[in-house]
């Protein structure tokens, strides 16, 4: 049995054409996926089998002598009609190379390619059907695939308009200049494609960057197989398939992957510490209880239960935060109008329980003359965070002690600044602030979440903030949020999200 290997994996297996390969008694040895595909064949239907099967009973005769003319070398190539298994009529160039296989024996391989639909081809009786057109005839128009021929030295016999396309192929032109980087391993090699096709003879499906003059390279799959024209002249027929699309969809993997990395680091963290902040005030709450059991005295057990009342109200302000990280996580963006100063107004008010917050004079200044889009339960997540922890880290001792939230309101964005005169945060600390449960110190109450859950949802909106403080003096939050008017649609905010 004759052996092929070499042949299908470098000539059927790596072209976007229809490929048969026939052996000289007129026997097929091998198809391709595209050849049975234009023919409406099973692959096994076909191997080992007369190549005249491709032709209806009627016109086995015609086929006969059409391969015979193949083999003498008297049939052209050219643009034919075909009758398909299920009786469809199909217009294909049809042209054929010579081979030998490992043992010498010669094969003719065919080489079919389906076309467009000329009108000379369409109306042709069914009397006729393997007749050949000898017009030049434009192949390849409606697929998206480089096709080309060129000569040994790079003359340029074909291509389709696709390739011209993708190598910036003045119409004109009459020779292939391109030069190919090819990698192997950690090493690169730059030359001309053709010398490239003079080298390697046969190409099987080669990712390669191809050089454009006066354009950016592109990645492409390059695949070649030496042609013997029928005027004896040895040519290269070549398919390039861009794989620019590939290599975007690609780098948007690799960024969704490294998100996912990223994803997976922030919640092994959040696992970690969320158990250690739910641990601890459990663990209050239950020793208290053991406590509360046995203390006879009633005033002590009222103080035992204010201890335990504070543990409860920290679980719940933990859970709170937990929940607004995971809205702002998987909720999109919304758009609300937004009045700033009613907003502002309420925030203050809903703290006003707070331990010292009657000796903390609140300021508020809003400048808004524009409407104002952007995500209303977002803002207030933003706010009510930068406003507790000026009131958890003021400092009451002061004869003025003040929070301070400035609002100015332009076309296209809010800037809010948030300033206290409170315990001010260290130099070595301010770029720790927006981590997940840093504190300056194990003696703060606080989660560690807020500042984290701020930045986060800030980065959601598209905003910033900016952090000025000193050690004893004061804290300056600087929040910039653009108005969600400037995103100009839904469609235009999920791309900016990706």
């Amino acid at each position: 049995m004759i052996r092929t290997e070499r042949l299908l994996d470098t000539l059927i297996g790596a072209a976007n054409l229809g490929m048969c390969v026939v052996d000289d008694r007129n026997k097929i040895i091998d198809v391709n996926e595209f050849f049975c595909a234009i023919y409406e064949y099973e692959r096994e239907e076909l191997i080992n089998k007369s190549y005249s099967i491709l032709q209806p009973e009627s016109y086995r005769a015609r086929a006969s002598l059409y391969y015979q003319n193949y083999i003498e070398g008297h049939q052209k190539s050219g643009l034919r009609q075909i009758i398909s298994k299920n009786g469809t009529r199909k217009n294909v160039y049809s042209f054929t190379a010579n081979t030998v296989d490992e043992e010498g024996n010669k094969l003719k391989v065919f080489n079919v390619v389906e076309a467009t639909e000329p009108s000379e081809i369409s109306k042709e009786a069914p009397s006729t059907p393997l007749q050949t057109s000898t017009q030049e005839v434009v192949i390849g128009n409606n697929v998206k695939t480089g096709i080309l021929r060129c000569s040994q030295e790079g003359e340029l016999q074909y291509a389709n308009p696709h390739a011209r396309t993708l190598l910036f192929l003045p119409a004109g032109s009459k020779s292939l200049h391109n030069e190919v980087t090819v990698y192997k391993g950690q090493h690169s090699r730059k030359l001309t494609l053709v010398q490239l096709l003079n080298e390697e003879r046969f190409v099987d499906n080669q990712s390669l960057l191809i050089e454009r003059p006066d354009h950016p390279p592109f990645w492409a799959v390059l695949s070649a197989s030496t042609t013997i024209t029928d005027e004896g002249q040895v040519c290269f027929d070549i398919t390039i398939v861009s794989l620019e699309d590939q290599k975007l969809l690609e780098r948007k993997l690799n960024k969704r992957i490294e998100e996912l990395k990223n994803s997976n680091k922030s919640l092994d963290h959040f696992v970690y510490g969320a158990t250690h902040d739910l641990k601890a005030p459990l663990a209050s709450i239950s020793g208290l209880i053991n406590i509360l059991k046995r203390e006879q005295d009633f005033s002590q057990r009222e103080l035992y239960i204010q201890m335990m009342e504070k543990s409860v109200h920290r679980l719940n302000e933990f859970i709170k935060e937990i929940v607004d990280y995971s809205r702002n996580a998987n909720q999109d963006l919304k758009h609300d109008h937004i009045e700033f100063q009613p907003l502002v107004e309420e925030i203050f008010e809903s703290m006003a329980h707070l331990e010292n917050a009657a000796k903390i004079r609140p300021v508020i200044q809003v400048e808004q003359d524009y409407p104002f889009l952007t995500d209303a339960h977002r803002l207030k997540v933003v706010l009510n965070n930068l406003v507790s922890n000026a009131y958890k880290y003021s400092s009451t001792h002061r004869r003025d002690c003040f929070i301070e939230v400035k609002v100015k309101v332009s076309p296209v964005k809010a800037t809010i600044h948030v300033k206290d005169n409170g315990q001010g945060i260290g130099e070595s600390h301010i770029e720790k602030i927006f981590d997940m449960f840093f504190r300056a110190s194990e003696g703060q109450t606080g989660t560690g979440l807020g500042l984290y859950i701020v930045k986060e949802t800030l980065d959601k909106m598209q905003g910033s903030i900016h952090v000025v403080s000193e050690l004893g003096q004061g804290t300056s939050f600087v929040v910039n949020i653009p108005s969600a008017s400037t995103f100009g649609s839904n469609e235009k905010q999920m791309k900016l999200d990706i």
